[in-house]
This record gives C-alpha cells, structure tokens and sequence, in this order.
C-alpha cells in the first residue's frame, strides 16, 4: 500500500506472521461478477467468452475482452462492473477504480460497483475516501467481503469502534469461518476490548479447523490485546519455543505503535507484500 513504503521497519515484523487476518480482508479481489441480466449487452457473445476467460484466472485476458466490448458498445455498468473485478483481481487498482467509477457515471447506486471502487481505494491507501463507497456498499450487498472490507476502512482509518461492527456484521453471516472471526478478534483487540478479543481468540484455536496462520494470528491478537502472558502460555502445535518467542517479540513492536490506525497500518503493510 502506498501510504508505507518497503523501507517501513514494520515490514520484517508484520511479514512473521504469514497471511494475517487484515491480509485476508484486504487482498481478496471484489469478488466473482454477477451474470449481467441488463440490456445493454451484457448478453453478447464477447462478454461472455470474457466471462469464461475470467472465471479460468485469466483476469488480465478478460479485462482486455470487456474492454474490447464497451469499445463495441457494451457501454451497460454491470459490464464496466466485470471489467474493474477483472483488474482488481490482475492488481491494476488505479484502472479499475477508473472502471468502477464509469460503472457509477451510469448508475450511481450501482452497489457491486461501488464495492469494487472502495476495494481498489483501500488497496491504494486510501481508506477515509475508501469509506466514502464501501459505508452504503455494505449493506447494500451484505456479504462477508463486503462487511469485512468496511471494517479494514474502519481499521486504516482509526475508527475502532465501527470497525469492531462490521467485522460483527461479516462474522454473522459466516459464523465457522475462522478467517472472518480472526478478523473481529483483531478488531477487538485494536479497539481496546481485551476480554472479547481473548475469548474468541481461543475458541478460534481451539477448533479443529484451525490451521497454522490462525495460531500465528492468536499470539498477534493477544499480544495487541494486552494478553502477552496468554500468548506465552496458548498451546500452539508444531511451533518452537524460539519461533513463538520471534513471534510475540514482533507482535510487541506492532502493539508499541502509538494508534490503533497506525498498528492496523502495519498489518496492511503485510496485506500488500502478499497480494
């Protein structure tokens, strides 16, 4: 992200912890388009061979292909929407922003297109601006990348409190996804709730669900939630008493940070070296 340079000194400590959770709320692309069901030519034979083209990974093809059918006419937001998913998921943030916001020109309301323009916004480090599309995309849509997307604005943006709800509102949907509520157990410890962030942290490591970034993400939250005995003590399978040392000394300096913008900063540093 552009607001932290490669140079940051956060960078080697947020990077220890592999793909935290603010990484899974902030690389995921916007999302799979929807079928365009709109007269203007979402139903041509180019848009939908780029849709083919998408969905096989090759986003970057794809996008080239709804280029070529708004040149031809397709001039409908939903297509403009398939072009700024597909660039949004081949990392061209800027073009896609571009795209999302022509999607807009044509339907102001659009929500799948204001969504994709504040994906692209956070991406770029620019989460205050990014609020200003995903606070009326969220409900509009009400899916977890949606909510989870607010609450990563909220985050960056400083706003604990409104970042602890939409992460709320995201795990809701999706109660045994343990990426989802490694998200809010971080909001919560961001915001100041130890007890909360404690508590789930625990019930996420102790589900056979759980996998190896899920205890790395346990000792972060602890430890920015004040609990750095109980990380200490959480048992974590397959990890050396010198890696859980590395681990909660790095997760100390990210809590040493002067703001809760600032610590969630750091791990958005992380989200972008694992884009």
């Amino acid at each position: 992200m552009k607001s932290l340079t490669a140079t940051s000194p956060i960078l080697p400590l947020a990077r220890l912890f592999g793909a935290s959770a603010l990484t899974l709320m902030l690389t995921a692309c916007a999302g799979a388009p929807s079928p365009g069901t709109g007269p203007t030519g979402d139903g041509s034979q180019l848009v939908k061979l780029a849709d083919d083209v998408d969905q096989r990974g090759d986003h970057a093809t794809a996008a080239a292909m709804y280029e070529r059918a708004i040149a031809q006419g397709d001039t409908g937001a939903e297509v403009r929407v398939k072009l700024g998913n597909a660039r949004l998921a081949s990392g061209d943030d800027a073009a896609a922003a571009e795209a999302f916001r022509d999607a807009l020109r044509e339907d102001i309301e659009q929500a799948p297109a204001l969504l994709g323009l504040g994906t692209a916004q956070l991406r770029m480090g620019e989460p205050e601006t990014a609020l200003k599309s995903l606070t009326p995309a969220a409900p509009a849509v009400n899916s977890v990348a949606a909510w989870s997307r607010l609450g990563a604005a909220q985050a960056l943006a400083g706003r604990s409190a409104p970042a602890v709800e939409a992460f709320t509102r995201a795990s809701a949907l999706d109660p045994k996804n343990l990426d989802v509520r490694t998200n809010l157990a971080l909001a919560q410890a961001l915001a100041g709730d130890a007890d909360r962030a404690s508590a789930d942290v625990r019930q996420i490591v102790d589900s056979p669900l759980a996998e190896p970034r899920h205890y790395r993400n346990a000792l972060l939250v602890l430890v920015l939630a004040g609990r750095e005995s109980e990380a200490e003590r959480l048992e974590i399978p397959d990890m050396s008493a010198a890696e859980r040392a590395k681990l909660i000394d790095s997760a100390r300096r990210i809590a040493s940070l002067p703001t809760p913008a600032a610590r969630a900063g750091a791990l958005r540093l992380a989200a972008a070296t694992s884009a």
